[in-house]
């Protein structure tokens, strides 16, 4: 009686295949890995763009406040001297007022 005997060879190209499959596999984690890494690159600075962006606005904010107070204080100024000439002529008008009845 003849034992049968399997070769070992015969499961090599079974290995190759699995090992090609592996490498296509590891190829396309490869590519993947690229496109993320470029996706966050492309986050990372549209991130930072964002951030000096809202810095700029900030600042822009800072000196238009600055300008409003300034603006106040001229209004209010103004108001003071408008209140002041109109009791002058309230004066003038009061002495015009009282020349005319003598």
């Amino acid at each position: 009686m003849k034992k049968s005997i399997k070769k070992r060879g015969s499961s090599k190209p079974l290995l190759k295949e699995a090992i090609l499959d592996i490498n296509k596999e590891l190829s396309s984690l490869n590519k993947e890995k690229d496109t993320l890494k470029t996706q966050f690159s492309n986050i990372n600075r549209s991130m930072e763009n964002s951030q000096q962006l809202e810095k700029e606005l900030q600042e822009k904010i800072a000196k238009t406040i600055e300008k409003e107070a300034i603006l106040k204080k001229r209004k209010s100024d103004i108001q003071e001297e408008i209140e002041k000439v109109t009791e002058k002529v309230g004066k003038i008008n009061k002495i015009k007022s009282e020349i005319s009845e003598v």
